[in-house]
C-alpha cells in the first residue's frame, strides 16, 4: 500500500481516480522551515522532507506498528508555480491574486512538482531503502482574460486555495489555453512518472 505524505485532496483524488490504494499521512512539517534560492530545489527538498517525516512516523510511532507491515511506498509530493523568474506559491489575499492574474493572462509560466518517493526493498522488508526524486515540470499557456473575468475568479475563491492562484481541475481550467508536458503535474502529481516508478520496485 502507498502512504500519501499530503493534505491536498487533489492529490488524494488524482490517486483515487487512477485506483491507486493508498491512505494518507500528514507530515506536520513546518514547510516554512525549509528555505532555498531555487525553486527546483526547494520543491524538491519539501516533497523529500514530507516523505522522511511520515516514514519515520511509521518506523518509530508504536501505534502504528500494524500498519509498518501493510505500507510498501511512502510518496511526498511538493509544487510552486514559476512565472517570470518568480514563484508564486498560494495567494495571501484577493488582491495580491488579482493582480498576478492581470499579470499573467496571455502569457505562460510553468508549474514545477517535486515527487519523492521512498520504497521498501520488497514486502517482506520493514526498512524502506530505495529513494527516487524527481521534479517533473509543466508549461503552463494562459488565455487573455478581461478584469471582469478576474475578479469574478478571484471571488470564487479558488485562487487561494492553489498554488500559482489556479486549479486545473476547477474553474481555472476555463483559462488555461495549452498545456506542453504532464497533464497530472499541473493537479500535483505525475501520475506517469508514479507508475513507472512503482512498476520498477
Amino acid at each position: 500500500m502507498l502512504i500519501l505524505a499530503s493534505a491536498s485532496k487533489a492529490r488524494r483524488h488524482l490517486l483515487e481516480k487512477a485506483r491507486i490504494s493508498h491512505q494518507v499521512m500528514i507530515s506536520g512539517l513546518n514547510e516554512k522551515s525549509i528555505k532555498r534560492s531555487e525553486a527546483r530545489d526547494l520543491v524538491q527538498s519539501l516533497a523529500t522532507e514530507k516523505a522522511q517525516t511520515v516514514v519515520s512516523k511509521i518506523l518509530f510511532n508504536e501505534s502504528k506498528s500494524t500498519l509498518i507491515n501493510e505500507v510498501s511506498a511512502v510518496l511526498g509530493c511538493d509544487s510552486v508555480f514559476v512565472f517570470e523568474g518568480e514563484v508564486f506559491g498560494k495567494p495571501n489575499n484577493e488582491h495580491q491574486a488579482f493582480e498576478r492574474w492581470k499579470r499573467m493572462s496571455s502569457k505562460e509560466g510553468h508549474i514545477l512538482t517535486g515527487h519523492s518517493l521512498i520504497q521498501k526493498d520488497s514486502c517482506h522488508d520493514n526498512e524502506f531503502k530505495k529513494i527516487t526524486n524527481q521534479v517533473i515540470s509543466t508549461q503552463i499557456q494562459f488565455s487573455t482574460l478581461t478584469e471582469e473575468e478576474i475578479i469574478s475568479y478571484v471571488q470564487t475563491g479558488e485562487p487561494m486555495r492553489c498554488a500559482g492562484g489556479f486549479a486545473l481541475e476547477g474553474q481555472g481550467g476555463l483559462f488555461i489555453k495549452s498545456i506542453n508536458g504532464c497533464y497530472s503535474n499541473v493537479i500535483g502529481l505525475s501520475l506517469p512518472w508514479l507508475r513507472n516508478e512503482l512498476s520498477n520496485n
